[in-house]
């Protein structure tokens, strides 16, 4: 049918849908057809409440930066499985979600007081030491949030903390108690190990391998894998093609320079007078009238701004709110600012927040460059302006040939594209574009699989749009003994050295109890968590072992990591020389109080969510 409708796509009405197809397509992207179907439910629903999208987008696009810087300057991020990434976030967000509900229905409260005191005391919002709005506002704006998201964000965070902080402090430990952990964790052993290495000269037989073979046949098995042709349409490759005029210049160059009008910078002050349910905007405005005649007597706006205005943002530092540019506060504080003379107060000015009094400290504008110093600055801009239309124009013709064409041969010689063949992956994905999971879904939809026809374009990312057809479907299969004998072999060979030294470990064992005359590595007053060059494995055996009484000895056998053997006893068990400080005694005790408290807040969360409606979509 598909291949019907492709054939009859010169009619009328067929030219009509592809022609509305095509302008959804060039002007909000492929992915916007789908959303034309169906309104999307949201990412999850919890007792109820939705989990939003928009929520989920900005969660996962943080977390993927936090990822990637702390990956480092090397960061790929194509090697973040989005799929991953997004379940990962969203059992986050369906968690908070629970937890602020518990805590609403507890009574819990955050005031806006208490949100602005947080705010201006967080060291990322501060520049030598003090709040600054501009510091602010670029932090948030490189989070993906807005000052009213980022407020409900570290409301709901703040809330979901008091919850778990009365957990932490109405846990505590008894002096016995405490005394008792402080002794096993300052304890010392003195020890005596014998290191069995893996011996690895292990024959293994070719029917053991065979029947590891058979019995692991079910996974050692390919996935189905696809190779496509396909071509890439970029906005780049018209850049350099993309004639520029001299008008096309002169035209940047003036609307550059008429923005700086827009572009001096006043460095703001104010006081701000709340209107609320406690103050009416008369009581606000009287206020604000008397502390104005106080500056005009000479009071320093600043000591003003710090004992009377109600903005606890820029109270702390003054009233000051940073070099403002024309339009960033709409209306009547706007209007009052760039009316004012440097120095100058303003007459009590009234917005949505309430009643303020605006000071102007400083004004600068920007030096405008001759259009000489910006030529090929303006070129290059207006050259990608005009590869962006071309490119616009060139994915409507791209769509329209996808859908009509029954190969990309005739799409590639009128596009000057050219037709280049992926390496073979699978639903997992593979390198580059075909990691992607809009291309590997649309590599493995029917259309393009069964049916054998072009895929639709796919947007991979802003600027670069593909077409893929099928060249080749590999099936999946089960691998031949021969392509895995070599790591069947090696898995053998290291199983059966570890037997074999955990065999010759418990006859080290019996020997050692016999009496027999071992030679044994010691070790003193090892403490919990040291290495000494031993295995972490082999300090846990040692301080699990009991006691040594008398004559007698305990042993414990441990298989290392490299497939040998250790042979563990504990000839003395002692005390750590070093006192413990009284600082540290509180410090241990207010840490493992924590710990406890955290596990009680835990196992609270876990019987809530074990209980909750929690419905993801």
């Amino acid at each position: 049918m598909l291949q019907s409708m492709r054939d009859n796509s010169q009619g009328i009405i067929a030219k009509i849908l592809v022609g509305l197809i095509i302008v959804v397509f060039a002007l909000w992207g492929v992915d916007s057809l789908v959303g034309l179907a169906t309104a999307e439910p949201p990412p999850a629903e919890v007792n109820g409440k939705a989990v939003e999208k928009g929520e989920l987008f900005r969660a996962v696009e943080l977390q993927r930066r936090q990822v990637l810087s702390q990956m480092g300057d090397k960061a790929d991020p194509a090697l973040l499985d989005d799929v991953l990434l997004r379940k990962v976030v969203l059992e986050n967000l369906i968690d908070r979600t629970l937890q602020v509900a518990d805590a609403e229905e507890k009574g819990l409260f955050v005031s806006d007081q208490l949100l602005d005191q947080i705010i201006v005391t967080t060291k990322d919002f501060q520049r030598d030491g003090r709040f600054d709005r501009d510091q602010f506002e670029l932090a948030l704006r490189s989070a993906g949030f807005t000052p009213l998201s980022y407020r409900e964000l570290l409301r709901s965070e703040t809330m979901v903390n008091q919850v778990r902080g009365a957990y932490s402090e109405s846990s505590f430990m008894t002096d016995a108690e405490l005394d008792r952990l402080l002794a096993l964790n300052t304890q010392t052993r003195d020890l005596r190990v014998i290191t069995l290495a893996a011996d690895q000269k292990v024959d293994i037989a070719d029917s053991d391998v065979q029947a590891l073979y058979e019995s692991r046949k079910g996974s050692l098995a390919t996935d189905e894998q696809v190779i496509v042709q396909y071509v890439a349409l970029t906005r780049d490759q018209f850049v350099d093609t993309a004639s520029v005029t001299d008008a096309e210049i002169n035209s940047a160059y003036s609307q550059f320079t008429s923005t700086f009008d827009a572009k001096e910078e006043r460095l703001a002050s104010h006081i701000l007078f709340e209107v609320n349910d406690q103050q009416d905007a008369a009581t606000a405005k009287a206020k604000a009238e008397e502390l104005l005649a106080k500056i005009n007597a000479g009071a320093d706006f600043a000591e003003m701004a710090k004992a009377n205005s109600q903005d606890m943002l820029s109270a702390s530092s003054g009233g000051e709110l940073g070099y403002l540019t024309k339009g960033l506060f709409e209306g009547p504080f706007d209007d009052a600012l760039f009316s004012l003379q440097v120095g100058q107060v303003s007459a009590p000015v009234e917005t949505e927040f309430g009643i303020h009094l605006i000071k102007l400290n400083d004004l600068r504008k920007a030096e405008v460059p001759s259009k000489a110093e910006m030529l090929e600055e303006l070129r290059q801009q207006v050259a990608e302006q005009n590869a962006e239309q071309l490119y616009v124009t060139s994915m409507e013709r791209l769509a329209d040939l996808a859908f009509s064409s029954g190969d990309l041969f005739a799409l590639a010689d009128e596009l000057g594209l050219k037709i280049e063949t992926s390496a073979p992956f699978s639903r997992a994905g593979g390198e580059g574009d075909f990691a992607e999971q809009k291309v590997i879904r649309a590599a493995f939809a029917d259309m393009v699989l069964k049916e054998k026809l072009n895929s639709d374009p796919i947007e991979v990312n802003s600027g670069r749009t593909l077409v893929m057809h099928l060249k080749e479907l590999i099936p999946a299969r089960t691998l031949a003994l021969d392509e895995v004998k070599e790591n069947l072999v090696a898995e053998l060979k290291q199983q059966r050295a570890a037997e074999q030294a955990m065999t010759l470990a418990q006859q080290t064992v019996e020997k050692a109890k016999a009496g027999e005359k071992l030679n044994w590595t010691t070790y003193s007053a090892v403490v919990r968590g040291a290495q000494n060059g031993l295995e972490p494995a082999v300090i846990d055996a040692a301080f699990a072992l009991a006691r040594p009484e008398g004559d007698s000895r305990f042993y414990a056998t441990v298989a290392t990591a490299d497939g040998g053997a250790v042979v563990v006893t504990v000839d003395a068990v002692g005390q750590s020389a070093d006192a413990i400080q009284p600082e540290l005694r509180s410090q241990i005790a207010r840490m493992l109080a924590t710990a406890e408290g955290s596990a009680a807040f835990q196992a609270r969360f876990n019987q809530l969510k074990s209980k909750a409606e929690i419905k993801i979509n």
